[in-house]
């Protein structure tokens, strides 16, 4: 089913805009003309899009907060972190590392925390839990060896190596 443009009422909608007003969700659905007829910039996926989300977020650092991480810049492709700072996107995919210290504040003032804790999308859902459970038991069994508990360690790492043989096996056929 096609849903109509809430403006026109003739268009297929192609922007799906949200907001909440006091507590209650409200969708509206237009089509790009609409869309654009409102201010909604359709490059950019609305009225803001992510990068100036970000932008905003970074800006309520302090001053000596700005001078010290603004220096800092990505050995791949020069990109400095005050560059991310105005955009609110990264230069490659290796800025995650080089501004790693300053993205984990960022991350769990804008998420509340560093870690992926939602949903699993439904078809890696196997393999996700499968890979949760292996790396919570090497977790385990690297505090095991940690405090001296070798039987422990060891029943750990078989059942790390039998959960990574079925996961194989799986995998191939």
């Amino acid at each position: 089913m096609t849903v109509l443009c809430k403006i026109c009422g003739t268009q297929p909608a192609q922007i799906h805009y949200t907001e909440i007003v006091n507590n209650k969700v409200i969708t509206t659905h237009l089509c790009a003309d609409c869309a654009k007829k409102k201010g909604i910039d359709v490059q950019k996926g609305g009225p803001f899009g992510v990068g100036d989300l970000m932008a905003t977020m970074i800006g309520s650092a302090t001053q000596s907060e700005t001078e010290k991480i603004g220096k800092v810049h990505c050995p791949f492709c020069g990109y400095d972190y005050s560059d991310f700072k105005k955009i609110g996107r990264f230069g490659c995919p290796d800025c995650y590392e080089a501004f790693g210290a300053q993205l984990i504040p960022l991350l769990r003032q804008i998420h509340g925390r560093t870690q992926h804790k939602g949903k699993t999308p439904t078809a890696l859902g196997p393999q996700a839990t499968l890979r949760k459970e292996l790396m919570g038991l090497k977790d385990m069994l690297n505090q095991a060896v940690e405090n001296e508990e070798y039987e422990k360690a060891a029943e750990i790492r078989d059942k790390i190596k039998e959960i990574e043989t079925k996961a194989k096996e799986s995998k191939d056929s």
